[in-house]
């Protein structure tokens, strides 16, 4: 579907880079050239019978690095040269035996942290030195016993929110990481409610957690960074509805709520979007025109400009009702706009792209 590298007239063409993260469809990786909203699959190299576990992945100058969530292929690292689109698979170090659970990572200037789920691994977090390609591993002096359920994270400034889905052993912990002393703080949030938080998004100094299944009636979580205090609140939300969100973006201060699915479990949401305010703090509803009975499988997104792209993850399993046949699904913000296609992907396989990064070429 076209030459790899970068190729453009009169313009810098952005690239979507789509992460494989378990190798339903050979590890192909899904490359979508924004400008002329092309897909090229390819594994770039990647074998096509390992489960890498890339669950999360960034992109820091023009490498993109995925982060492995599991052991399953002895902690591989894939990181990516765009300019090339040569993959390199390294451990970088990792015990190749030790299952890490960084079911989240985030970016504070070239670092890249890695944050660990479950205490499998005794609570170490991975520090990716983006300039060297070297990792350090540390717990920061957490307790190597607990599980904190850190399944989301966001940065603000030179500190990172580790932030939690479950109120089990964990009991609900924020974890604020100061990244100039490598330093955590413990904060409580005081509740015994799992608030099942799977995607976040920062807009100024505030961090604002997105509900994914309404195991607390759908109460947003809203972190004012510059007081560390948390607000609850449904936005208006029914609490009564699962809308599944589980990937979000931002454009212009707006916040958009990504669904996965649309009405398979109790009480579906339809596929209705959640379009959050961040000056008024209000919600708006809407399908933006996505059929309420397909569910997209949309898990991961990605920005370009004020467009969002909502990239497909869970496709063929119709035990669970996932039936999109790859449609990704294009919002224009500017006119709240949705467009569905495949971008000639195969409607019938499970790329399982969990994470995307957008990629500009240099300057």
């Amino acid at each position: 579907m076209g030459q790899l590298g970068w190729v453009w007239f009169g313009g810098r063409r952005v690239k979507i880079y789509c992460i494989p993260y378990l190798n339903a469809a050979g590890n192909q990786f899904g490359i979508i050239d924004t400008e002329a909203n092309t897909l090229t699959l390819t594994t770039l190299g990647a074998s096509s019978q390992i489960s890498y576990a890339w669950l999360t992945s960034h992109g820091v100058g023009t490498k993109v690095y995925a982060i492995p969530q599991g052991n399953g292929a002895g902690n591989q690292f894939g990181i990516i040269d765009t300019q090339t689109n040569i993959l390199t698979l390294t451990t970088l170090g990792a015990n190749s035996q030790t299952n890490y659970t960084w079911h989240t990572s985030v970016v504070v200037g070239t670092k890249i942290y890695a944050i660990p789920r479950f205490a499998d691994a005794r609570n170490q977090f991975g520090i990716i030195d983006t300039e060297t390609d070297t990792l350090t591993l540390t717990t920061l002096g957490l307790d190597a016993q607990i599980n904190y359920r850190w399944t989301v994270s966001a940065s603000v400034g030179t500190k990172i929110y580790c932030i939690p889905d479950f109120a089990v052993q964990g009991a609900n912990v924020l974890g604020i990481i100061n990244t100039q002393t490598n330093t955590v703080e413990l904060k409580s949030i005081g509740s015994s409610f799992s608030y099942w938080w799977n995607t976040v998004k920062v807009v100024g100094t505030k961090i604002y957690c997105i509900p994914y299944l309404n195991t607390a009636g759908n109460q947003f979580g809203i972190i004012d960074t510059e007081t560390n205090t948390l607000t609850l609140t449904t936005l208006g939300a029914d609490p009564n509805i699962n809308y599944t969100w589980i990937a979000s973006a931002v454009v212009n201060k707006k916040i958009y709520c990504i669904p996965q699915q649309s009405g398979n479990l109790n009480n579906g949401g339809r596929n209705q979007f959640g379009i959050i305010d961040t000056e008024t703090n209000t919600l708006t509803l809407t399908t933006l025109g996505a059929d309420p009975e397909i569910n997209y499988g949309w898990s991961a997104s990605a920005v370009v400009g004020k467009t969002i792209y909502c990239i497909p993850t869970l496709n063929n399993l119709p035990a669970l009702g996932f039936n999109g046949g790859n449609q990704f699904g294009i919002i224009d913000t500017e006119t709240n706009t949705l467009t569905l296609t495949t971008l000639s992907a195969n409607p019938q396989d499970d790329y399982r792209w969990w994470s995307a990064v957008a990629v500009e070429p240099p300057a």
